[in-house]
């Protein structure tokens, strides 16, 4: 096929997939049903309509999945599945921008700090569809694929939730607190996304910097105006909270405060090498201690 010019977005209402369409305004957002976004194309996302959909992408940002950590059937569906029919539709002369996730390094690293060529240790459903999507997008000639951090950023509602328990005392630190968490901010992975247009081939890693969890509460706290806190909690204790607020509000309704995913993120030791990214798609994370600030300022210091 003849190269393409235009620019599609897979994932365009999810809260990255706005922010890039405001970097990428004439980017062309793929939805699954009328959403109000200028440009947008309605599609089921099957074998029979992507094709004419595709057949003039220049580049393809592919967004969408699924982010299910517990069932392996939506996983697969929403990652797996979804991709290879993209991946049929695409022109061979498109340009794939995939977002990825360093959950597929599991919770527990090969090796500190991980780099693009550490061994995947998926321990997840959302982890190993994430890895096998890939593999199916590394199979494309012209593909970047983009091993993102957890985001934070305006429109994220998980960090305000823990800044409002900091804020009001309630707030634990699980385990002893040295471990690093590998946060990054929304509008930093965007910038490498639009970079990534005429940027780069391979896998990258996108992560900002590496705090300890101690840290991290330290920085909020000093910022809210408030005491750091002081109590801890086990992993494990930590863990069977959050099972048990997911089986209490799968029977009440409502959503759990924490799932076992965000406590295993807040625990666990995970330190990454980005110099790759830096180099070849000039990723420049902020200071999170500025990031953290900004939230703060999002949630106001009023109890």
């Amino acid at each position: 096929m003849m190269a393409g010019t235009k620019i599609y977005v897979t994932g365009a209402t999810g809260r990255l997939g706005r922010e890039v369409l405001k970097a990428i305004p004439e980017a062309i957002p793929l939805v699954r049903k009328p959403s109000g976004l200028r440009g947008e194309v309605v599609t089921e996302f099957s074998t029979d309509a992507l094709p004419s959909i595709l057949r003039d992408a220049g580049v393809i940002i592919h967004l969408a999945g699924s982010r299910d950590f517990l069932d392996m059937k939506k996983a697969q569906e929403g990652n797996v599945s979804l991709t290879w029919r993209i991946m049929d539709a695409a022109p061979s002369s498109a340009k794939i921008i995939f977002s990825s996730s360093v959950s597929v390094y599991g919770k527990r690293l090969a090796k500190l700090p991980a780099d693009e060529g550490t061994e995947p240790r998926p321990d997840t459903p959302y982890a190993r569809t994430k890895l096998e999507a890939e593999k199916i997008v590394s199979s494309h000639p012209n593909h970047v694929i983009l091993r993102i951090g957890p985001i934070y950023g305006p429109g994220f509602e998980e960090y305000p939730k823990v800044l409002g328990m900091l804020r009001d005392g309630k707030m634990r630190v699980i385990g002893s607190g040295a471990n690093h968490i590998p946060f990054v901010h929304v509008e930093d992975v965007v910038r490498v996304i639009k970079s990534s247009l005429t940027q780069g081939r391979g896998v990258y890693l996108l992560v900002g910097e590496c705090l300890t969890q101690k840290e991290i509460y330290d920085i909020a706290a000093k910022e809210l105006g408030v005491e750091p806190p002081k109590k801890h909690m086990s992993a494990t204790l930590a863990m069977a909270y959050s099972q048990f607020e997911l089986a209490r509000t799968s029977i009440l309704g409502g959503k759990p405060k924490f799932i076992p995913e965000d406590i295993a993120v807040l625990s666990s030791d995970r330190v990454f090498d980005c110099s790759k990214a830096r180099k070849e798609l000039g990723f420049s994370p902020r200071p999170l201690a500025e990031g953290i600030k900004e939230m703060v300022g999002l949630l106001g210091r009023t109890k």
